[in-house]
């Protein structure tokens, strides 16, 4: 066979490999969950936002003021986090608080609670006391601050968000994505697919 057509052969079988390969990651969806856009208003941090139900935000009336990158020991406003994403930001929010119920009574464990405290239940009311969690909540913080370094650090924020619903969620930009366990790369996809893509372009 005449070196000519083994060459046409190769480049012909590479070009349907590339074309194959170029419509299935063409073909896959975004990682999480589509959300509706809400706008992106500036309000003054007095006045109100029609996201703040406590719910997961990703777009909407926000605070002219962003939170920067870096892991944050304390929760954040959502007025300054929505400006955030609005950037291009991604956000890991994770939750260290467990909620069971007894006899029709709600307890909260709280990870960040000090060792020692007394636990006391009023008229069914919640019930905040230490356990357990801490070194579980510690060993979930450094796994997302690893990854957070692993990839960069660039327009990444890792808060705390106590009572969400979920342990862990990714919000960007009209897109978020909660579950329970944690999934090394199901984050560093969500943040490959969705850091950068805010409305607003900027170095920061």
């Amino acid at each position: 066979m005449p070196k000519k057509l083994i060459y046409i052969g190769v480049v012909a079988i590479l070009l349907i490999a590339f074309v194959v390969w170029l419509f299935k990651a063409s073909s896959q969806p975004l990682l999480g969950t589509k959300q509706p856009d809400l706008g992106r208003k500036h309000v003054l941090p007095a006045g109100s936002l029609k996201n703040s139900s406590g719910d997961l935000a990703t777009s909407g009336d926000h605070f002219e003021e962003w939170t920067r990158v870096g892991v944050y020991d304390s929760p954040k406003e959502d007025g300054n986090l929505i400006h955030s994403m609005e950037h291009g930001y991604v956000i890991i929010s994770y939750n260290c608080t467990k909620k069971f119920t007894i006899y029709n009574l709600q307890f909260t464990i709280n990870a960040y609670a000090h060792e020692g405290e007394d636990n006391e239940a009023t008229n069914g009311a919640e019930a905040t006391g230490s356990a357990s969690l801490s070194e579980d909540c510690h060993k979930l913080v450094d796994q997302l601050k690893n990854i957070y370094e692993k990839k960069g650090k660039r327009k990444l924020i890792v808060v705390p968000r106590p009572n969400m619903d979920s342990k862990i969620a990714l919000t960007a930009w009209n897109w978020i994505d909660k579950f329970d366990q944690f999934d090394e790369q199901r984050i560093e996809s969500f943040i490959d697919s969705h850091r950068d893509q805010g409305p607003e372009r900027t170095a920061e």
